[in-house]
């Protein structure tokens, strides 16, 4: 009895991981064909516009980038008198703020707005949001740039009244030939393509804060300690019933970290702000919600879960093997030669071969777990801050 709980334990754990990272994607070959997008991503943004923008930038300690983030905004295509950039600091303590308004040479467009105290991300956009004057809000970070008919792509997304947000596609920019930049680059080919099945669907889960839009009349103050509102913003009007649609026409490119230990913090933080998401999107996984609630099943939650189930694998198939169950000690070998092949991921750092590949991929999946179970604990007692730190780029 008790072999045959924790074989059962195994195989539900396994079958629970495959699903999210595998049989989930491919899924999506076969939904594919059967349920029509509902937008359409061929049409091309009508070339006159009267809709005015307000780009919101939360920034903290940026001045590396903020002068260029200042000028590939002001260089975007689209008209002056309906621009609006907002640069907020949120306590800087280097030149941000300085540079912004000299990148910025008086160009009535752009607002500088010095926040001396820290109240983190969230607190700055319900800051800066009350004093958009836009009808579009569009959210980017200091880092990025945006290809030029970005900002047209995204109003254009909003025209139709049904999508109350829409998501561009970020595009990750690293040095040939380093492991962690190829695996990080096919992991993030892989969301990009799932992005772009649910955003025709109108089922997108979140927003990348790199690159999304909304209506101002749709903007509500978040809660002051939510953590990933990137997230749960988009997540809110799904719930809401608007579609949250995914424009991978409308560009942004960002320098991706030069380690993974350089993305494994910041990674905690999502961790955390992943699992307070879940705690407020439970209503989404009702039946009701239609194939948005199966989306947030099977890419979010299990795999949010995923540390759970690497954990509960490994235990039932050592309690296998001290109780003498074949089962178990093939489970186990499995597994200690995949965090074998993750250990060398993470000490091989430049190559291109079939093992630098395998370990470097194995490497992330280890590394995005782990970080996900350290979220889970900050979460759990409420001990992730709402202020960030800049990831290394």
């Amino acid at each position: 009895m008790i072999d045959s709980v924790l074989a059962l334990l195994l195989a539900l754990s396994v079958l629970a991981l495959a699903h999210t990272y595998v049989l989930y994607p491919l899924s999506w070959r076969w939904l594919g064909t059967r349920i029509r997008p509902c937008f359409d991503t061929t049409r091309p943004p009508s070339p006159e516009t009267s809709t005015k923008v307000s780009v919101i930038i939360a920034a903290y300690n940026e001045e590396r980038f903020i002068e260029e983030r200042v000028r590939n905004l002001l260089a975007c295509d689209y008209p002056a008198d309906l621009l609006e950039i907002l640069i907020a600091s949120d306590g800087s303590s280097d030149r941000t703020v300085e540079l912004a308004r000299a990148a910025a040479g008086g160009d009535s467009r752009v607002q500088v707005l010095d926040y001396q105290d820290r109240s983190g991300k969230v607190g700055v956009l319900n800051r800066v949001c009350a004093l958009a004057k836009g009808e579009i809000l569009v959210f980017s970070d200091a880092n990025v740039t945006f290809e030029p008919d970005a900002l047209r792509l995204l109003v254009d997304a909003l025209k139709d009244e049904r999508v109350g947000c829409v998501c561009g596609k970020l595009r990750l920019r690293a040095p040939a030939g380093q492991t962690h930049a190829e695996t990080e680059g096919l992991y993030w080919k892989l969301e990009s393509w799932l992005k772009t099945q649910e955003g025709a669907r109108g089922v997108l889960l979140g927003a990348n804060g790199a690159i999304y839009a909304l209506r101002r009349a749709q903007w509500q103050p978040v809660a002051p300690d939510t953590v990933v509102e990137d997230f749960y913003i988009p997540m809110r009007l799904l719930m809401d019933g608007f579609r949250v649609v995914f424009d991978p026409r409308a560009l942004a490119w960002e320098d991706m970290p030069p380690s993974l230990k350089d993305e494994f913090g910041r990674r905690i933080r999502i961790g955390a702000g992943d699992y307070q998401a879940l705690s407020r999107c439970l209503p989404l996984l009702t039946p009701a919600h239609g194939l948005a609630a199966w989306v947030f099943f099977s890419h979010k939650v299990l795999r949010w879960m995923g540390p759970l189930f690497l954990i509960t694998a490994f235990l039932s198939s050592l309690v296998l093997t001290l109780r003498g169950c074949p089962l178990g000690t093939t489970a186990l070998l499995g597994q200690v030669a995949f965090y074998a092949l993750a250990l060398l991921g993470l000490k091989v750092t430049q190559g291109r071969g079939l093992v630098a590949k395998l370990s470097g991929a194995a490497a992330h999946f280890v590394s995005m777990n782990a970080a996900l179970f350290l979220g889970f604990f900050r979460w759990l007692t409420r001990t992730q801050r709402v202020t960030w730190q800049r990831t290394a780029r």
